[in-house]
């Protein structure tokens, strides 16, 4: 009876000891609960590493363009102005050396096949008289006759589908091919003023080391090589035919 009365007594001694150990587990297991909530649900803080990485492409400035740069006429200026006025070159009282601008020690005369070329030599064919024509139009005459006869005329030779060349022909004003247009640039080259020369059809001269003279047409977006010239004078023109 003893015996029972103390089993008893432990009993109850027992019991709220594991009735608190149930309690502190069940708020253990809530707290546990509750922060894992929490850190599930906190939104990241700025500039912390666990952000979310982004998949977009950055904004550009819609309105931005590329450094690109515009293709320009090189010497050869727009809007060059016709030649002439008080020039006595252009007025046809001088004889003159026609010299590409940017060419190495090149200048322009007549070849033994007739053609107007670059050569970088002394030569009796490499002077020329700028004739007046009509409008704003020059012959270009040599200035000394050859073999001769009188002096010859430059004029357009059509190739076909290859750029067209200039060569020496008997003067006649009245055709097309012999008739150029000199316009003056803004450019200077050694201090002397420089010059495009064009021809029928919308061609411009083009002198290039290497390729010689052509008469071809000139695109917007040409880089203008070998296209200017500028003219060394050579002293007073020598009279031609009817002068």
């Amino acid at each position: 009876m003893e015996i029972t009365e103390e089993l008893a007594m432990l009993n109850l001694l027992i019991r709220p000891a594991s009735a608190l150990r149930a309690a502190a587990a069940a708020v253990l297991t809530a707290g546990v609960a509750a922060s894992m909530l929490a850190c599930a649900t906190q939104a990241p803080e700025a500039g912390s590493s666990a952000a979310s990485p982004t998949t977009s492409a950055p904004t550009t400035d819609s309105g931005a363009t590329g450094n690109v740069p515009s293709p320009t006429g090189g010497s050869r200026s727009e809007g060059g102005s016709p030649a002439g006025g008080a020039d006595p070159i252009l007025r046809g009282e001088r004889q003159v050396v026609l010299r590409p601008v940017g060419s190495f020690e090149s200048i322009l005369a007549v070849d033994a096949k007739g053609r107007l070329n670059l050569t970088d030599g002394d030569t009796d064919k490499s002077l020329f008289v700028l004739l007046p024509a009509s409008g704003n139009k020059y012959q270009i005459r040599t200035a000394k006759a050859h073999n001769g006869g009188e002096p010859d005329c430059m004029g357009l030779r059509d190739n076909g589908s290859a750029p067209a060349t200039v060569v020496a022909a008997a003067c006649d004003s009245r055709r097309a091919g012999q008739l150029f247009t000199i316009e003056k640039t803004r450019e200077r080259d050694q201090g002397r003023p420089t010059y495009t020369i064009g021809g029928e059809g919308k061609v411009y001269l083009r002198a290039v080391d290497g390729q010689g003279l052509t008469a071809q047409r000139v695109g917007g977006g040409d880089a203008g090589e070998g296209l200017t010239f500028d003219f060394v004078d050579n002293g007073v023109a020598p009279a031609g035919p009817g002068d």
